[in-house]
């Protein structure tokens, strides 16, 4: 691994040294330690665990309209290889590596080809997972269109590669466009999108489009995002009678920050993510989140990655409340409060008790972010989690949960 490093980044050097018309590093160090008690099993003992990462970028200009991209990546948890030797994981990795083209046609086209990260709005559908400790990048191709404040993006990414055997089975891919309106006089963001992708379990196999829009932006000291999206196409459960698929969510945040008052930002927010109507089976209605940065927006703590399994299918419902402030330079306090519930009423599913109840519990984020020096940052977070004691998911026998982390960040 330290060989491929190493003509990584003379390969890199030399091509830049040669055609370039400079190359430009940059990098980032990130380590955290979690304390995790998130089990719901009485049984279950807390564990202790240590994630770094590390990643170095070079960025090559070749001339005014090429540029390379590579960035190397490497991610661990702490002591995994059970051996000081450091042999046998696999964590080194190539976490983009593309061409960038711009100002193509007379700046109306430009294009992005390769391994890459696709960040869209505010990541509620595609994101780059940043919290993971690998993060999510795609091999895909991306190509813009621009006309002033509006741009709109095709874009192919192969999701999963499944190989030619007799029995067929087709590649996992995404495509789709994205159109994005940002007026340049305003603090305002409108997009839409149309998304199809094919998931592939090996039991259920789905052809699904996913069309939405997003608003976001500010007004004054008024800050706001809405997402609303539908799906629809078919869900083929293998061995089973295919079901449409009929789904839909919406999401909405909206807050207002006070300077005089160190910054104090009240929040606000809701969220619906529809579920299954188990006494119509001829439907598929449990609403996917494709490929999103679901850690920033359903509970730290991370119960609800992925849904619809998360919640066995019933969907989800978040009511939020945010309270945020910055009473000394460099450092910020916050605190989420999320109520959790499943948008299927339990006592509307055959076979439930009569005791179970929508409500999932209440999770509370606590967070302290600390800028230490010019790119080191520091977050201390604290998360707890009460469950109900008639919920239907996240079961176990105990109601209550913790979890708390220390993230050291240098960027540079």
């Amino acid at each position: 691994m330290k060989t491929v490093f190493t003509i990584l980044l003379l390969s890199t050097v030399l091509v830049g040294t040669a055609t370039a018309q400079s190359v430009e590093f940059s990098g980032q160090f990130r380590e955290r330690s979690e304390f995790n008690d998130k089990s719901f099993n009485e049984d279950q003992h807390h564990d202790v665990y240590h994630l770094l990462r590390t990643r170095l970028k070079a960025t090559a200009t070749v001339n005014e309209q090429v540029t390379v991209v590579l960035e190397a990546q490497d991610a661990r948890t702490y002591g995994e290889e059970s051996s000081t030797f450091n042999s046998g994981a696999m964590h080194f990795d190539l976490r983009q590596g593309y061409l960038e083209l711009t100002d193509c046609a007379g700046g109306l086209l430009s294009a992005k080809l390769g391994r890459q990260a696709l960040v869209y709005a505010n990541q509620r559908f595609i994101g780059a997972i940043d919290w993971h400790n690998f993060g999510q990048t795609f091999d895909a191709g991306v190509v813009t269109l621009h006309a002033g404040d509006f741009s709109i993006d095709a874009l192919g990414a192969a999701v999963a590669r499944n190989s030619n055997t007799p029995e067929y089975m087709r590649d996992v891919f995404l495509t789709g466009a994205w159109v994005k309106w940002n007026p340049a006089e305003t603090r305002q963001s409108i997009q839409a999108f149309f998304l199809f992708d094919t998931p592939n379990t090996g039991v259920v196999r789905q052809n699904r489009q996913t069309a939405g829009i997003y608003a976001g932006g500010h007004f004054g000291m008024f800050d706001y995002e809405v997402d609303a999206a539908m799906q629809t196409g078919d869900y083929l459960p293998d061995g089973s009678d295919s079901r449409d698929i009929s789904a839909n969510m919406v999401g909405v945040r909206a807050g207002y920050r006070i300077p005089d008052a160190a910054g104090l930002r009240i929040g606000v927010g809701f969220d619906m993510l529809s579920g299954q109507d188990f006494d119509d089976m001829t439907t598929f209605g449990a609403f996917h989140t494709l490929y999103a940065t679901n850690h920033k927006y359903y509970g730290y703590m991370d119960y609800f990655l992925n849904i619809p399994a998360a919640t066995a299918g019933m969907g989800l419902q978040d009511i939020i409340i945010q309270l945020s402030a910055a009473p000394v330079k460099g450092l910020t306090l916050g605190v989420d409060a999320h109520l959790f519930s499943t948008a299927v009423d339990p006592a509307d599913v055959s076979g439930m008790p009569e005791s179970a109840t929508g409500t999932i519990g209440t999770e509370i984020d606590f967070t302290a972010k600390w800028k230490v020096a010019k790119i080191v940052g520091m977050t201390l977070g604290f998360s707890m989690f009460s469950g109900d004691e008639n919920r239907v998911v996240l079961l176990g026998t105990e109601d209550s949960s913790s979890w708390a982390y220390l993230m050291t960040a240098v960027n540079f």
